[in-house]
């Protein structure tokens, strides 16, 4: 029975080692003081999520920082790195679940959750788009050898470009595939298993892309839309308020009628607008007292009672799960759009297609029960297993051996306690909530603003010409007024 003690303490105290530190709040908070730069390079050090069994982590986070400093083929290689990785780890290995169990839940293999998969399609097919649009593969240095090298900026032919375009299509295909597996293994109906974005974004690539049947998938999609909201995504509160569900559906409207337009009247300038950074997981403490009748049911006698009184007393213990805090409503963002003299030519709300972050709330608050029932069965299989192996030594007339039993028991107790921490690993950067619009202008050169609650919080110049299609693809990870504020514009007559 010693002997098992310390082969369990030996495995826990593996486990006990699989914390990730504090980097990833590190770069987050960088992120949100808009120090993208420092962020990305703290992302590249050997402090961030290093370990094979958190390495989604580093390349979902680490490929979002090369995407907020518009390094896009950088972040396409590690939007594609968490691709692949994510399809071999969505079905756990027997062995990782079976350590899982035995030692908690930070030493498994981060596999994402489920709108993190989905949302990681999303910036590949958007990367994709950008690299279309860009038209060259950014300059940037590698370390080889021990020596660092630079790759120097590679302009894209016609073809390569189509190809960017053609793996932005791709992507929206792959996006669909997962989320049908998603639908097809996912037996509760109130977990996530559709994306909006899937279908906004979906159809807007499937309309870009431009054939008779990529339009057709494009209407479907629109009409989609309206079906996802009064089915799953009702429940969300900024769909339940702030008029947002009808601004969707009116929205989805107008983009199917669009699809058809002439091509002199089809809107030409698409907004993409990510707005704050996702709710942070977070450890929730959970206390529970172990029935006397389990510990009985291992081993007996008024020799183990006694001793079960002093080693464990009330058996009362407490473990860790992740949790995510409710979070605010999405609040309202208006495009603005001026020509260069300043006058504003059009202004539109734009429309929320994914709140994220009352997704991930959502998704924790339904699994609740079950992770408190799970980590409550296996923490009792643990204590219990722990005080019978202490109590095999103990002995009430030896003060030596009793002393030994409480030793036993207090550093099997200890390592149970590092190992059962809560697995709040999460990919930190993803947006808070995602808006779209859309709107057509003749040739120009014009100024985007967006505002909120009345003040200015983003501004850039672009340009319309006959080339085609703009995309404004707009991210605010943290959201404040810029140091000018101007009114709210008002569009001419």
């Amino acid at each position: 029975m010693v002997k098992k003690t310390f082969i369990l303490m030996a495995v826990l105290l593996v486990s006990a080692c699989g914390h990730s530190g504090d980097t990833h709040e590190r770069v987050i908070k960088l992120v949100q003081e808009n120090n993208l730069t420092a962020a990305r390079d703290l992302a590249l050090s050997d402090e961030f999520f290093t370990e094979e069994n958190s390495l989604l982590i580093r390349y979902f986070d680490l490929g979002m920082l090369h995407y907020l400093n518009k390094e896009y083929y950088q972040a396409i290689q590690c939007f594609d790195k968490a691709s692949e990785l994510g399809q071999k780890l969505y079905t756990t290995s027997i062995s990782k679940s079976t350590s899982a169990q035995v030692v908690g839940d930070g030493v498994s293999d981060y596999a994402g959750e489920k709108y993190e998969l989905s949302l990681l399609r999303f910036f590949q097919s958007l990367t994709h788009y950008r690299l279309y649009m860009q038209g060259y593969y950014e300059a940037y240095t590698v370390k080889e050898k021990k020596e660092l090298k630079t790759i120097p900026e590679q302009k894209l032919s016609e073809s390569e470009k189509r190809r960017h375009l053609n793996a932005a299509r791709a992507s929206i295909l792959d996006w669909d595939s997962l989320l049908k597996t998603f639908t097809n293994e996912t037996k509760s109906k109130a977990s996530f298993v559709q994306d909006m974005l899937a279908k906004s974004w979906g159809a807007e690539i499937h309309d870009i892309y431009g054939t008779s049947g990529d339009r057709q998938i494009a209407r479907q999609l629109y009409r989609d839309m309206e079906k996802l909201l009064d089915g799953f995504y009702k429940d969300y509160p900024s769909f339940q308020s702030d008029g947002f569900a009808e601004k969707l559906k009116a929205y989805a409207k107008e983009k199917e009628k669009d699809l058809y337009a002439d091509k002199a009247k089809k809107e030409n300038v698409k907004v993409v607008l990510k707005a704050g950074l996702v709710t942070p997981k977070k450890a929730e403490k959970i206390s529970f007292v172990i029935p006397m009748e389990t510990f009985l049911l291992s081993a007996s006698g008024n020799n183990f009672a006694s001793c079960l009184g002093i080693v464990l007393p009330g058996q009362k213990v407490s473990y860790e799960i992740p949790t995510v805090e409710k979070p605010e409503r999405a609040s309202g963002f208006k495009f603005v759009v001026k020509k260069e003299d300043g006058t504003a030519v059009t202004e539109k709300e734009m429309v929320l297609t994914n709140p994220i972050s009352e997704i991930a709330y959502k998704e924790f608050s339904n699994r609740r029960s079950a992770m408190i029932a799970a980590k409550t069965a296996r923490m009792t299989t643990k204590y219990t297993t722990a005080v019978v192996a202490a109590c095999a030594i103990y002995d009430s007339e030896n003060v030596w051996q009793m002393l030994a039993a409480y030793a036993t028991f207090a550093a099997s107790s200890q390592l149970i306690q590092a190992s059962e921490y809560a697995d709040v690993r999460y990919w930190g950067l993803l947006p808070a909530n995602v808006f779209q619009q859309s709107v057509r202008l003749g040739k120009g050169k014009y100024t985007a603003e967006i505002y909120t609650k009345g003040k200015l919080v983003h501004q850039e110049p672009f340009e319309v010409d006959s080339s085609g299609i703009v995309l404004l693809d707009i991210s605010l990870p943290n959201v404040k007024p810029l140091e000018t504020e101007l009114p709210t514009a008002t569009v001419s007559n």
